[in-house]
C-alpha cells in the first residue's frame, strides 16, 4: 500500500489524539469560564486574547513552520539537531526579554485596547503567559519532525492537567476572574517550558549557528505580517460589535467563534501537523500525488462531517456549558462553522506555498483579505449585528481561501490543484443536512432530536464518501487501507 498515505494515517491519529488532549484543557475550562464570567467579562478576556496574540506572532515570527522547512533542508542527523538548537535557544532568550517587558507593553496593550491602564495588570500577565507558551510550542514542532507522537501525546496530557489544576485554582478556588484565566496559563507554561527546554537541549547538545538562525528568520518572518493581519481580521469585527453594539456582543460572538475553532483545534491543526511534515519531506524523493490527493480529501470529508455535528448540536452544547444569556449566538453558529471548515481547506495550498519557499506572498494575501473583510464587517456589522459579523467572517474566508488557491496555481505548477467541484460535492450535502436539521429541530434540546442530529451527521458521511467528493480512486485506496488494516489486526491476534 502507499507509503505516503499510510505514514500520515499512521501518525495522523496520535498527532490528533495529541492535539485533541493538547486542546482539550481549553474546551473543558470553556463551563468553567462562561459559568463564572458574564458576557461582558468574556468580552474582556476575548480582546485581551487578542492582543496577546498580537504578542505571539511577533515574538514567534513563523518559528514553528520555517523551523520544520529548514529542518528537513538538512539530511544529516547532527545538522538538524544544530537547527533545533539553535532555534530553541533564540526563542528562550526572546522569551525572557519579553517577559521582562511585560508591564510596560501591558500598560500600552491596556490604554490601545480598552482606552484607559484599568486592565494593565491583566493584559501584563496575558503577555508574559504569551512569552512562555512559545516555548512550549516549539517543543511540539520540534517533537512532530522527529515523529515523536507518542511523546508528543505525554506532552499534551501533561499540558492538560496543569491547566486543569492551575485554573481550578486561580479562577474558582482564589476567584481571580480573568485574571486567573492568564495566571493559570503563565504558571502551567512555565513549568512544562522549562522541563522541555532542558529535555530537547539534552538530546541536541547546545549548539548556535547564526546563519542557521538567519535562514529560519528569513523563511518564517512573511508569516509575521501574515499573523497580524489574520489577527486584524479577526480582531474588525469584534472592534465594531463593541462599538455598534456593547462588549456583551463581543463576548458573544468570541463564544460562537471559540465554540467554532474547536474544529481547527482538534482536526485542522492535528491534520496539518502530519500534513506539512508529510508533504515537506517528500521534496527529498518522488512525491505521490494520488496518495496526498486521498488524504487531503478524507480530511475534508471529515472535517466537514464533525462541522456538520458541531452547528447541529450547538443547542445541546450551549445548553451543557454556558448559561442562557449565550443563547443569541445560535443564529450565527453555521455560518462561523463553515468558515472554519474552509480554512482548513486553505491549509493545502498554503502549505504548497510554504514548501516552494514562496511564503513571501502570504502577506499580500492577508492584506488583500484584511481590506475585503473589513469592508464586509463595516456593512454587515452595521445592519445584522452579531449574524453580520458571522457573515463577514466566512465571506472574507471564501475571498481568502480563493485567492490563496489563484497564487497556488502561478507559483506551484507542480502540485495538485484544488478541485472545486469536488470540495462542492462534500459541502453541498452537509448543507442540506444542516438545513433539514434546523427545519426539524430548530434549537430545541431533546434526547430524540440529539440522536436524530447524529443519524444526520453519519448520512451525510455516507452521502460524502460514496459520493463524487471522494471519487472512485478515492474510495478504492480507503479500502485498501481498511482491509490491510484488518489484516494485521487478524494477524496479531
Amino acid at each position: 500500500m502507499a507509503s505516503e498515505a499510510a505514514t500520515i494515517l499512521k501518525h495522523g491519529w496520535l498527532f490528533m489524539l495529541a492535539n485533541v488532549v493538547n486542546r482539550a484543557a481549553g474546551l473543558l475550562l470553556l463551563p468553567l469560564y462562561t459559568r463564572l464570567l458574564s458576557p461582558s467579562e468574556f468580552g474582556v478576556y476575548a480582546l485581551v486574547v487578542v492582543v496577546a496574540d498580537l504578542l505571539a506572532v511577533m515574538l514567534m515570527i513563523g518559528m514553528n513552520n520555517a523551523f520544520t522547512a529548514v529542518y528537513f533542508e538538512h539530511a544529516e542527523e547532527g545538522d538538524r539537531r544544530r537547527v533545533a538548537s539553535t532555534c530553541l535557544l533564540a526563542v528562550v532568550g526572546t522569551s525572557v526579554a519579553m517577559v521582562g517587558l511585560a508591564w510596560p507593553l501591558g500598560m500600552a496593550g491596556s490604554w490601545a485596547m480598552f482606552g484607559d491602564t484599568g486592565h494593565a495588570a491583566v493584559m501584563a500577565i496575558a503577555l508574559a503567559g504569551v512569552a512562555l507558551t512559545t516555548l512550549f510550542e516549539l517543543a511540539l514542532a520540534y517533537y512532530r519532525a522527529r515523529k515523536r507522537s507518542g511523546l508528543c501525546l505525554l506532552v499534551s496530557l501533561a499540558k492538560v492537567v496543569a491547566l486543569l489544576a492551575f485554573n481550578l485554582l486561580f479562577l474558582w478556588a482564589l476567584g481571580l476572574g480573568v485574571e486567573g484565566i492568564f495566571l493559570a496559563n503563565g504558571a502551567s507554561f512555565l513549568a512544562l517550558g522549562l522541563l522541555l527546554v532542558v529535555a530537547i537541549l539534552k538530546d541536541t547538545g547546545f549548539s548556535f549557528s547564526l546563519p542557521i538562525l538567519k535562514r529560519v528568520a528569513a523563511l518564517g518572518l512573511p508569516y509575521a505580517p501574515q499573523s497580524l493581519l489574520d489577527i486584524a481580521n479577526n480582531f474588525v469585527s469584534r472592534w465594531l460589535l463593541n462599538i455598534l453594539l456593547s462588549t456583551a456582543a463581543v463576548g458573544l460572538f468570541a463564544f460562537g467563534m471559540r465554540l467554532s475553532q474547536i474544529l481547527f483545534m482538534f482536526l485542522t491543526a492535528s491534520f496539518l501537523q502530519i500534513w506539512s511534515v508529510s508533504r515537506l519531506e517528500s521534496q527529498h524523493g518522488a512525491a505521490d500525488h494520488a496518495q496526498a490527493d486521498f488524504v487531503f480529501h478524507l480530511f475534508v470529508v471529515l472535517l466537514t462531517g464533525a462541522g456538520l455535528g458541531l452547528a447541529l448540536t450547538a443547542p445541546e452544547i450551549l445548553w451543557l456549558i454556558a448559561s442562557a444569556d449565550y443563547t443569541p449566538v445560535l443564529t450565527s453558529m453555521p455560518f462561523l462553522v463553515l468558515a472554519y471548515v474552509l480554512h482548513g481547506v486553505r491549509m493545502n495550498p498554503e502549505v504548497a506555498i510554504l514548501k516552494a519557499k514562496r511564503v513571501g506572498v502570504l502577506p499580500w494575501i492577508s492584506a488583500a483579505s484584511l481590506a475585503v473583510g473589513s469592508a464586509l464587517a463595516l456593512a454587515l456589522v452595521w445592519q445584522w449585528g452579531l449574524l453580520g459579523a458571522a457573515l463577514a467572517n466566512l465571506g472574507r474566508e471564501v475571498f481568502q481561501i480563493a485567492l490563496t488557491e489563484t497564487v497556488r496555481r502561478r507559483i506551484c505548477r507542480d502540485e495538485v490543484p484544488l478541485n472545486a467541484v469536488r470540495i462542492g460535492w462534500i459541502l453541498v450535502p452537509a448543507a442540506f443536512a444542516y438545513a433539514a436539521g434546523w427545519y426539524l429541530f430548530g434549537t430545541e434540546v431533546d434526547p430524540a432530536f440529539t440522536a436524530e442530529k447524529v443519524l444526520l451527521v453519519l448520512m451525510f458521511l455516507a452521502a460524502a464518501v460514496f459520493g463524487p467528493g471522494m471519487g472512485s480512486a478515492g474510495r478504492a485506496m480507503l479500502g485498501k487501507l481498511l482491509l490491510g488494516r484488518v489484516r494485521r489486526m487478524q494477524s496479531a491476534s
